[in-house]
């Protein structure tokens, strides 16, 4: 076990905590915002303040990360935790004594139905006073049956966290549903249609299929003041050591005859590549996909095939890996088929993604050993909860995504705290002229937002004046409940 010396921007975490029912962590990944909460909780017991935590985040997390840290810090051994997770849940909530339950988003779903002859819930075991979520961005879209069922519970709850490290990542609008877990509509109103019809302005689709809300010139320091008090960020990446993160663009050229076929397929959204293969995208959001696609080297036609368009990237991707002289790299795909073609074409590669807790674990140990030199994953299962620094100096996107949240989150597993290496590459294999080029500027363009909005988050360090009763042994300043 180690002992936690917590760093300057983590004490005033934890302060911030205590001293304020609904708040909300934004902290980059790797600042140590688990075992930050953890001793939030840890203090909160020893005060008598913890009935009992609920936290609900993504499956890597909840399975994973939660356990881990309350296992790895000596300070937190006072503190239990069960996970309701995989077939036997029920039997774990029904015997369960501990101070923290972790579920996945699915869970919260198992939680909160009512059996259709009784009409209780399992959610009436948990008997907590703490919402923890986790990686609230999961919860941005107020559709979800997700965001409805922990809407449905927000008012069992004394106190309410967030923790993120990616509040907005399509823009202002994500941030209405997870100021909503925490006040419940006190900051941005208790309806997403108000609060649209106060900021956005309604931009019709091209393909007529809604609206896409723009903000209204000059309202987002109307934003950032209303939640600014539920709201605590740092990236504190100046604070201690960080390895330098340089990114570089690996550009390839697509062959004559793919660019033509890829030309064609730009300007008529429709193409037969040969006679029984055909590619169609009925509007822009799947043509965009097919571009993509076919920037990589191939697309996927009406039976869900995937015809090879051409070999360019792949290649150029057995070159770089070559060329790294076996150093450790993360490569992150999005499409199953080329999830399928990198298997095939990179010999030692391993795949992450889809592989059960054990070999996971093992996966991941091998590879902070340096025993693995290419790890493969989907952003979307290597985003969250992942600790893939201990070794590597890589990672490469086979091609760039739209998401800013998995480039983050990803990018995020292995250059972050504890690194030991000077240096982590990114390189994202880019098709010259193609949809990589204008993904890699919504990307940039979406991140730039999203900074100006963390920024105006900021706080500047506040020294609190704390009795001295309330002093704890855990942090070098003394902490209290309000």
């Amino acid at each position: 076990m180690k002992t936690f010396v917590p760093h300057d921007y983590q004490i005033e975490g934890i302060e911030f905590l205590l001293t304020t029912a609904m708040a909300g962590l934004i902290w980059k990944p790797g600042l140590g915002k688990t075992v930050a909460t953890l001793t939030y909780l840890k203090i909160l017991k020893d005060k008598g303040g913890l009935k009992r935590a609920l936290i609900v985040a993504p499956r890597q997390v909840a399975v994973n990360v939660w356990p881990d840290e309350i296992r790895k810090w000596a300070h937190v051994q006072n503190l239990t935790l069960d996970v309701l997770h995989g077939p036997k849940k029920g039997d774990i909530l029904e015997r369960s004594t501990a101070d923290i339950l972790v579920c996945t988003p699915e869970g919260l779903d198992w939680l909160v139905k009512e059996h259709p002859i009784t009409h209780k819930r399992q959610f009436d075991k948990v008997k907590a006073n703490v919402l923890i979520v986790d990686e609230s961005s999961y919860f941005r879209h107020t559709t979800s049956l997700r965001y409805k069922n922990i809407k449905s519970i927000l008012h069992q709850f004394q106190r309410r966290i967030i923790l993120t490290g990616t509040p907005a990542p399509r823009g202002y609008e994500d941030l209405f549903p997870q100021m909503y877990i925490l006040d419940m509509g006190g900051a941005l109103g208790r309806y997403i249609t108000h609060y649209r019809m106060m900021f956005f302005d309604a931009k019709p689709r091209s393909n007529g299929t809604g609206n896409d809300w723009v903000l209204k010139p000059g309202v987002e320091a109307e934003i950032q003041r209303r939640i600014k008090p539920l709201i605590l960020h740092s990236d504190a990446f100046g604070k201690f050591h960080m390895p330098q993160l340089i990114r570089q663009d690996v550009v390839i050229t697509m062959p004559e005859e793919a660019w033509g076929v890829y030309i064609e397929f730009e300007k008529e959204f429709y193409i037969a590549l040969a006679e029984g293969v055909e590619i169609m995208s009925p509007h822009a959001a799947a043509r965009a996909n097919k571009l993509r696609q076919m920037a990589n080297g191939f697309a996927y036609d009406t039976a869900h095939n995937a015809p090879v368009i051409h070999g360019e990237k792949l290649e150029r991707l057995e070159d770089l890996i070559t060329d790294l002289q076996g150093e450790p790299a993360l490569l992150l795909y999005e499409f199953d088929a080329d999830r399928d073609r990198i298997m095939d074409r990179i010999p030692g590669a391993v795949l992450l993604t889809g592989q059960n807790k054990t070999a996971t674990a093992q996966i991941i140990a091998d590879f902070n050993a340096g025993k693995i030199p290419v790890l493969l994953a989907h952003p979307a299962s290597a985003g969250h909860g992942l600790n893939l620094q201990g070794a590597a100096l890589h990672v490469i996107w086979y091609g760039p995504t739209w998401n800013l949240e998995w480039d983050e989150q990803a990018t995020a597993r292995v250059w972050r705290q504890g690194n030991p290496n000077a240096q982590v590459f990114v390189h994202t294999l880019v098709a010259r002229g193609t949809m990589d080029e204008r993904v890699a500027e919504v990307l940039a363009s979406k991140d730039r937002s999203q900074k100006l909005l963390l920024e105006a988050l900021k706080r500047r360090p506040q020294h609190v004046v704390i009795p001295p009763a309330a002093t704890t042994s855990v942090l070098p300043v003394a902490t209290t409940l309000q």
